[in-house]
């Protein structure tokens, strides 16, 4: 390896480190958060377009240093959705940094933005992959599943959008 192959890769080595490490000095006195965050939708709140749906959601996020609420919204942001549902629950494995492990800190708040896809029959089911964070955070839901009532089927770019619940 030539001197300038070295130098090459040391740059892309830390460009590659800072892309994503730079978040982590801010959450020097926090910690990882480990947990599920569990999601049901507000009946009555349902958006149906052909290119977007939306609905309001409840959330609950059981996690290594205890339990949050949140309310948000959830849904296909662009792609194709042709579903009626009367129904959504969704599951979310977490894994996150923080720079607040306070129980009551609601560190998941913020947007979180990925693949999202679901059939329904009567029942069905959905999966979606979203990374995302809040200012407090840097969070990833490697994959979460659901389950529907209704009829239809969707793809496209999910997104769920989290705020600390009012009740908590």
């Amino acid at each position: 390896m030539t001197m300038t192959n070295c130098f090459r890769c040391t740059i892309t080595g830390a460009v590659i480190s800072l892309t994503f490490f730079a978040p982590l000095p801010a959450m020097a006195d926090g910690g990882i958060e480990l947990g599920v965050l569990t999601c049901k939708s507000i009946p009555g709140t349902h958006s149906y377009y052909v290119i977007h749906h939306s609905v309001g959601v409840d959330c609950i996020f059981n996690h290594t240093y205890g339990q949050e609420s949140y309310k948000g919204r959830a849904g296909i942001g662009f792609g194709l959705d042709l579903n009626w549902r009367q129904t959504e629950n969704m599951a979310f494995l977490v894994i996150g940094g923080t720079s607040d492990v306070d129980p009551s800190a609601h560190s998941l708040a913020g947007r979180y933005v990925g693949a999202q896809a679901s059939a329904t029959l009567a029942v069905g089911a959905n999966v979606a992959v979203l990374v995302g964070g809040g200012h407090k955070n840097v969070s990833l839901q490697p994959i979460a599943l659901g389950v529907n009532t209704g009829l239809g089927a969707a793809l496209g770019i999910g997104y769920i959008s989290l705020d600390p619940s009012i009740d908590s």
